[in-house]
């Protein structure tokens, strides 16, 4: 769940900003009641907000988007033999 979706509101809304986004999305019914509460509830705790905050604003798309440092080598594969020092057979 994200609460600034529901709400419809960006990440710098205030107090006041999250409690008139809140009676807005009720009117709308996108969403039930209980979702809005809650989603107003988490956005009103600074603990939970600081949660949302991190889980839906944090960008970690973009260093896996970013082209790796490694160069592929060119080197052919080296050709490894199975040991067979641990087999019960020899």
């Amino acid at each position: 769940m994200n609460p600034y979706k529901i709400l419809n509101i960006d990440r710098e809304a205030g107090k006041k900003d999250i409690i008139l986004a809140a009676s807005a999305a009720l009117r709308e019914r996108r969403f039930s009641a209980r979702e809005v509460a809650l989603a107003q509830k988490e956005l009103l705790d600074p603990a939970s907000r600081s949660v949302h905050d991190f889980l839906h604003f944090l960008d970690v798309e973009a260093p896996l988007r970013r082209p790796s440092s490694r160069k592929a080598s060119n080197r052919p594969l080296v050709f490894l033999e199975r040991l067979c020092v641990f087999d019960e057979d020899v």
